[in-house]
């Protein structure tokens, strides 16, 4: 397995290019007005003004048709944020799911400490930005970790009416991740659970690089069990290292992180070797 590239190497997937000069203008017009756009047809432009190496696999195990939850690592360097990762995974699903609806992407109410250039970003200048971004592409904003157990019965509503419709991305290391796995933030374990009771699959995907290469590999479905007879804070863990433990066994195992020990032991009861090792 090839290493992480370095940052003079890492290559840059860069949203303002020339070639997407056209289309950015279309999409500040869209922005300010509200107009709806399409997140994986605007990520097909961006891949293809980014001729990097990608290479996506196990798109087979991605259901043809119906709506699923899709759980991704949060992986992030300096010049590839997770909305890059998203929007490969978005392209990818765009080619295997003809005539469906493209995934719904959830994403955090905000994101702090921002700047252009040496001016710091106003929070209310991103808050702004990033409801508007949600409108124009359909993506469901989620409460940030302090507000989980505030926003979460509103925000599973809103989830639950947009997989009546379509899949639903989720990133469950919330804004926190950034190579290695980290533990997601309390109460998303039971918010994950919840969403798969009501009979939709969870669908793992793994992204890291090797080398040059942005990998993109997608699991197969499964469902998050709660074991009964647990207190709310155990079923809680327990669900969230089901849903990490599952993309974790995508991944390198020098990606495994926190939960290093648990995808060891997944694989010892199963038998099998990690799915990035095959």
């Amino acid at each position: 397995m090839g290493p992480q590239p370095s940052s003079r190497q890492a290559p840059r997937y860069e949203i303002v290019r020339w070639r997407l000069l056209l289309p950015l203008i279309g999409f500040g017009i869209d922005l300010l007005l509200g107009r709806p756009r399409s997140f994986a047809r605007d990520a097909v432009r961006v891949l293809a003004a980014n001729p990097f190496p990608r290479r996506v696999e196990g798109l087979e195990r991605v259901p043809a048709e119906g709506a699923f939850v899709l759980t991704m690592n949060h992986y992030s360097r300096r010049g590839l944020r997770p909305y890059h990762c998203a929007m490969v995974v978005s392209a990818a699903l765009l080619e295997r799911r003809r005539g469906q609806q493209e995934v719904r992407w959830a994403f955090t109410s905000e994101l702090r400490g921002q700047r252009l250039g040496p001016l710091p970003l106003p929070l209310w200048l991103i808050r702004w930005t990033f409801r508007r971004v949600a409108r124009v592409y359909g993506l469901v904003v989620l409460p940030r970790p302090e507000e989980m157990v505030m926003g979460r019965a509103a925000a599973l509503r809103r989830l639950l009416r947009e997989l009546g419709q379509a899949p639903v991305g989720l990133t469950p290391e919330g804004e926190r991740g950034t190579g290695q796995l980290v533990e997601p933030p309390p109460g998303s374990g039971l918010f994950l659970a919840l969403l798969s009771q009501q009979g939709y699959p969870v669908l793992p995907v793994g992204v890291w690089e090797e080398g040059e290469t942005l990998v993109v590999r997608f699991g197969c479905p499964y469902s998050v069990t709660l074991e009964r007879g647990l207190s709310r804070e155990e079923q809680d863990r327990l669900a969230r290292e089901q849903v990490m433990v599952a993309i974790g066994r995508l991944l390198p195992r020098e990606l495994w992180g926190a939960y290093a020990a648990a995808v060891e032991r997944s694989l010892v009861v199963d038998g099998a070797g990690p799915e990035s090792a095959r």
